[in-house]
């Protein structure tokens, strides 16, 4: 049943509700969320994001087109939150304060 709701990354979005943040992570939950909390106006993206997730329920194309339709309506509609990016990888590995202890013969 859940390989039907076409999961993808989490996408940050703000509700109607002030304050709280939805984290949707499929095209099943983004679809539910434009019918039921997305903001009363509606732009071209938010249309053809609809478009683009219902074809992505039936099969018609994959989750990640739908996340990046789904993304792009959100940021038109100013409800989109963008994530804070990880540093980069220093490629070292760290200890955190731990020390070799020397070996008893």
């Amino acid at each position: 049943m859940y390989e039907d709701y076409r999961t993808f990354p989490i996408v940050s979005v703000m509700s109607r509700k002030p304050g709280q943040v939805n984290g949707i992570t499929s095209a099943y939950d983004a679809a539910k969320f434009m019918l039921e909390d997305w903001p009363e106006e509606d732009g071209p993206k938010a249309r053809l994001a609809r478009e683009i997730l219902l074809k992505c329920l039936e099969g018609g194309c994959s989750p990640a087109v739908a996340r990046v339709a789904f993304v792009e309506a959100a940021r038109e509609a100013n409800v989109f939150i963008e994530n804070e990016a990880r540093p980069p990888s220093t490629g070292k590995v760290e200890r955190w304060g731990k020390r070799k202890t020397a070996r008893r013969r």
